[in-house]
């Protein structure tokens, strides 16, 4: 998909690369939201990845709440779509010290779809469109930002656990810790997953965010199987279908499935206390 982006595009490929009709896409161009294609004559048009990144940027400031006579004054702004050019002072350091600090906090508490660049301007006193002069799109933002919005979130309860001993309830209490107290963290790790084609990077965090929690997760395996408390497994194997399990979780939480977390959790003691 990301080398068909780089070659010349007709209107067709437009539509099926980016998912918007061709409809919208004539009706951005007419409101000045999208560049005009290079026309090689009166009826041949040809679009490049610019255009689907437009596209996508415009989908997203769309699904923020910001009008169309907003997101044209951004873009005839320049600066809210390009970065800023060569020799130009770059935006406070500060300020955008102070907008991840925010974005940490409203992410942590309310995931990645709940969350709106709104939020994040209001609390830090931004006007809509500056927000812009320091990020691309939320998605950006929140790539530099997602290991500490995992932090923020589990600070305290990783400090609770290290005191349990048992290994086995320790495991508990991380599945507890996400399934009833974090619902966001699975949704934050479903836009990681559903988005590795649009970003490499954002796969590369999701590889990256699973090995960690896998590997805590191991540790608590690994002591148990060297306390005889459950038998010999492959704990590594282990540990990341349990990170799976977390993720398929919201499935038999669903009013359609009537499971409760307790359900969940009782099931995962019975696993692994059971001795084969």
């Amino acid at each position: 998909m990301a080398r068909e982006e780089h070659r010349p595009l007709r209107i067709s490929d437009l539509e099926r690369i980016s998912g918007v009709g061709r409809s919208t896409i004539h009706y951005y161009l007419r409101e000045g939201l999208l560049s005009p294609p290079r026309r090689t004559g009166k009826t041949m048009a040809y679009y490049d990845a610019g255009h689907v990144a437009e596209l996508r940027r415009i989908r997203e400031l769309q699904e923020e709440g910001y009008p169309i006579a907003m997101i044209r004054e951004m873009k005839e702004g320049a600066r809210g779509w390009k970065e800023a050019a060569a020799g130009e002072a770059a935006p406070p350091a500060d300020k955008k010290a102070q907008i991840m600090e925010k974005a940490v906090e409203v992410f942590a508490r309310k995931g990645y779809h709940k969350t709106r660049i709104s939020d994040i301007t209001r609390a830090v006193g931004l006007g809509h469109s500056t927000f812009y002069l320091y990020f691309p799109s939320k998605k950006a933002m929140f790539l530099e930002c997602v290991d500490r919005v995992f932090q923020a979130m589990f600070s305290g309860v990783w400090e609770e656990i290290k005191h349990e001993e048992n290994p086995l309830r320790r495991l508990r209490m991380r599945g507890e810790a996400v399934l009833r107290y974090h619902p966001e963290f699975l949704d934050i790790l479903h836009v990681l997953h559903g988005s590795m084609e649009d970003d490499p990077r954002l796969e590369a965090k999701r590889r990256e965010i699973y090995a960690s929690v896998a590997k805590t997760v191991q540790r608590d395996i690994d002591k148990a199987i060297g306390e005889g408390m459950i038998p010999e497994i492959n704990s590594e194997v282990a540990s990341y279908m349990l990170v799976g399990w977390l993720e398929t979780a919201p499935l038999l939480l669903s009013e359609d499935m009537g499971y409760s977390v307790d359900d969940l959790l009782d099931t995962l003691d019975h696993i692994f206390s059971s001795r084969g």
